[in-house]
C-alpha cells in the first residue's frame, strides 16, 4: 500500500508540473558537439529510462539543447546517469535568470500587425523606407504593398515597397536590374 502512495505522489507531482508548463529543472549542454543524456520517460508509468540527443547551438532559446525535468525522481535519477557529462563540463542546470533571458529576447523584425502597418503607412516616407529595410522576409513587405494599395497610397510609395520586396525575393533592387539592361 505504501508504494502505491508513492507512485501517486510521484504522478500528482509530475502532471502538475507538465500541466503548468513549468518543469522541476532544466539542463543545457554546454558543448557544439552533441551529447547523448538518459532521463526517465515521464509519460511511461514504470518511469523507463529513455535516451535523448542532445544537438545544435547551446542556448536556453534552443529547445534540443535543453532537456526539461518534470519530478524529483527523474531528476535524482538524471543526475546519476549522467553524471560523467556533469563532470566533464558538458551539461549544466539552466538557471531561472537563463529562462528570463529567453522570454526577453526581441520579437522577429517579420513579426507585425495590421495596425502597425496602417500607422507606418500614415507616417512620413523615410519611417516607412526605415521600416521596409528592418524585415528580412518578402511576407510582410507583402503584407504593406497590399494595404498600401487598400489605402491608394501614392505611386512612390508602392514603388518603395515594391523594390525592396524585389530585393528581399531577388536579392536585387530594380535600380540593378534597370543599370543591367
Amino acid at each position: 500500500m505504501e508504494k502505491q502512495v508513492v507512485v501517486d505522489s510521484f504522478e500528482r507531482e509530475m502532471y502538475s508540473a507538465m500541466s503548468e508548463g513549468k518543469p522541476l529543472k532544466r539542463y543545457m549542454k554546454t558543448i557544439l558537439g552533441k551529447v547523448y543524456v538518459t532521463t526517465l520517460n515521464p509519460f511511461d508509468n514504470g518511469g523507463k529510462p529513455q535516451p535523448i540527443e542532445l544537438y545544435g547551438v547551446p542556448r536556453p532559446g534552443n529547445s534540443r539543447a535543453v532537456v526539461e525535468i518534470w519530478s524529483s525522481k527523474e531528476d535524482r535519477f538524471f543526475l546519476k546517469v549522467n553524471e560523467s557529462h556533469f563532470k566533464a563540463g558538458n551539461l549544466r542546470l539552466l538557471e531561472d535568470q537563463d529562462i528570463e533571458k529567453v522570454a526577453e529576447e526581441p520579437e522577429s523584425p517579420n513579426e507585425i500587425s495590421d495596425e502597425q502597418i496602417t500607422e507606418i503607412l500614415n507616417k512620413p516616407f523615410m519611417a516607412l523606407k526605415n521600416q521596409l529595410n528592418k524585415f528580412t522576409t518578402p511576407a510582410p513587405v507583402y503584407r504593406f504593398l497590399l494595404r498600401a494599395e487598400e489605402l491608394e497610397k501614392s505611386e512612390k510609395i508602392t514603388n518603395v515597397i515594391k523594390a525592396r520586396q524585389a530585393e528581399l525575393e531577388f536579392g536585387s533592387t530594380e535600380e540593378d536590374e534597370s543599370e543591367a539592361k
